[in-house]
């Protein structure tokens, strides 16, 4: 009863809030070719008042340098066939963060805060299908919590970042820039990162950025980890742009190392271990003479991961996929997107794995319904969920929903 009142709930704010931006948008003259003359402010005194204070509230934010921003997703998750059982699922993310230019704020140049809340709400669907890599990149407990909290400051012309707090470690190592609209979480960075600090309890840590050009770049950061020493990482990065089209393509080699004692499935410790990942992405077509406000473009990435088996449920990790951004002339702010991961298990009996391998196969089509509002209907087929022989392949169908002001 409480998840149905909840969904008719969040429907209820969806409708109201597309009533009023389809209304905006029907008066905005970026919407449409034909064009529109300027419209007078009039009506009541409150109304013209009550528009000035709204000007006069988002020009002190600016000046001070103050942004802020509320983001509300919600995912359904049908699970057709296989899996642990079969049904439904529903959880919300609610998301807050403000961040501060601290050369408006303060007059401390090249400087950067944010702080960020999270209330996460709902079922777990891992739960329902049994996955190992996690279907929806949202599962997590029901909490509400202190997410980020952090600085940064930019030195030597940009070409030096320092960045010191509470931080996603995916934000800045690992990140697949093109995967940003999968839901599944290997998608967005490989599993064999043993406790990578990132959704959902980020931790704290201390991290430098060196760019001594526009090409080449290096990343290095500490993380404190519940139970060990603390986590390294440390990467390497090259972008570069190809053909007469000059088609953007990068890739970046990482490595990590967990400090501490770590248990094996053998029942012993070790001291410590380690890895190393791999991400490649590339632009493989764009026309040749694109339009202002519409950037279409065809793009592949891949990832690889490995990790030891002795001490990791996941050895290797071999991922990839295909996005194509704005296919549609009339609407440029959709994407549709096709892609798999696999995790090789560990081999050893003690790890519990009946199956050497698990497979997801995910497909998304990216809908921009108005401005702040994203529809993402996403598919998922999963083969050999959890790797245990009582979870049959998985049939899973997410309607995402978005709501971002």
């Amino acid at each position: 009863m409480v998840s149905i009142l909840a969904r008719k709930a969040c429907l209820c704010v969806a409708l109201c809030m597309l009533t009023d931006m389809i209304n905006a948008e029907t008066s905005d003259p970026g919407s449409s070719n034909t064009p529109v003359p300027p419209v007078a402010v009039s009506g009541s005194p409150s109304a013209s008042s009550t528009l000035k204070s709204e000007m006069r509230y988002r020009s002190w934010f600016d000046q001070h340098g103050l942004t802020g921003n509320l983001a509300l997703t919600n995912d359904w998750s049908e699970n057709f066939h296989g899996g642990a059982e079969q049904g439904t699922a529903e959880r919300y993310l609610f998301k807050t963060a403000l961040t501060i230019d601290t050369d408006k704020s303060f007059g401390w140049p090249g400087g950067t805060a944010l702080v960020s809340l999270q209330h996460h709400l709902g079922d777990d669907g891992g739960h329902q299908v049994g996955d190992a890599q996690g279907f929806s990149n949202i599962d997590a407990p029901q909490r509400t919590h202190l997410y980020e909290l952090w600085y940064q400051q930019v030195l030597f012309g940009r070409k030096l970042r320092v960045k010191a707090g509470k931080v996603d470690a995916n934000s800045e190592f690992a990140v697949v820039e093109n995967a940003s609209d999968f839901l599944n979480s290997s998608m967005g960075y490989s599993p064999t990162i043993m406790t990578l600090p990132t959704y959902p309890e980020p931790r704290p840590s201390m991290n430098v950025f060196l760019q001594p050009s526009e090409h080449y770049s290096v990343a290095g950061g500490f993380y404190q980890v519940a139970g060990t020493g603390g986590l390294w990482l440390g990467e390497a990065g090259k972008r570069w742009a190809l053909g007469t089209r000059e088609l953007p393509g990068r890739t970046s080699l990482g490595f990590w190392r967990l400090n501490g004692t770590v248990a094996d499935f053998d029942s012993g410790e070790q001291a410590g271990t380690a890895g190393f990942y791999l991400v490649s992405e590339q632009t493989l077509w764009r026309p040749r003479q694109p339009e202002p406000t519409r950037e279409e473009a065809v793009s592949a990435f891949l990832q690889y991961g490995s990790a030891d088996g002795d001490v990791s449920s996941f050895r290797r990790h071999l991922g990839g996929g295909l996005v194509w951004q704005n296919l549609f002339h009339r609407r440029p702010k959709d994407a549709v997107g096709i892609g798999a991961t696999q995790v090789l298990f560990s081999e050893l009996p003690e790890a519990g794995f009946e199956y050497r391998n698990e497979l997801a196969v995910e497909t998304y089509y990216r809908l921009q319904v108005v401005r702040g509002v994203v529809l993402v209907p996403d598919l998922q087929y999963i083969r050999h969920p959890g790797g245990l022989r009582c979870q049959r392949d998985a049939v899973v169908l997410t309607p995402r929903v978005v709501l971002s002001f």
